[in-house]
């Protein structure tokens, strides 16, 4: 289960940075280095309200489907303002880069799901 989290996480980043590195040509005329190292920093420090997953898995209740998503909302929050404090960037460019990150980790999801379901197909005999 964690190394499945931290596939997930290193695609939501990737598809940050890659979001970042596609338009860094188009933003050219500005004459600005971005340190990719100081933002992925940045990134893991936002990402701290994943903490928040440990007592809500612990102590589970009814609503824990609810504290999920909204773990994953205020993590999504932090992740789009510590790329828009830290590249000094406006708030359409942060929310595609969260955006483009976060279709990516989906897609990497799907691509473990689909795995895994063929692999129970192909032990079953039909």
């Amino acid at each position: 289960m964690f190394v499945i989290a931290s596939f997930e996480q290193a695609a939501f980043f990737a598809g940050i940075f890659g979001f970042l590195w596609v338009e860094q040509p188009m933003t050219a005329k500005k004459k600005k280095k971005t340190n990719f190292t100081l933002l992925l920093k940045a990134l893991l420090l936002s990402s701290y309200g994943k903490l928040l997953l440990i007592p809500a898995v612990i102590w589970e209740h009814d609503y824990t489907p609810l504290c999920l998503r909204l773990i994953k909302v205020f993590v999504l929050t932090s992740n789009f303002q510590a790329i828009r404090v830290t590249l000094n960037t406006n708030r359409r460019l942060s929310l595609l880069a969260v955006l483009s990150g976060l279709l990516l980790e989906n897609i990497q999801r799907m691509e473990w799901d689909v795995g895994s379901d063929c692999a129970v197909y192909k032990s079953q005999d039909f």
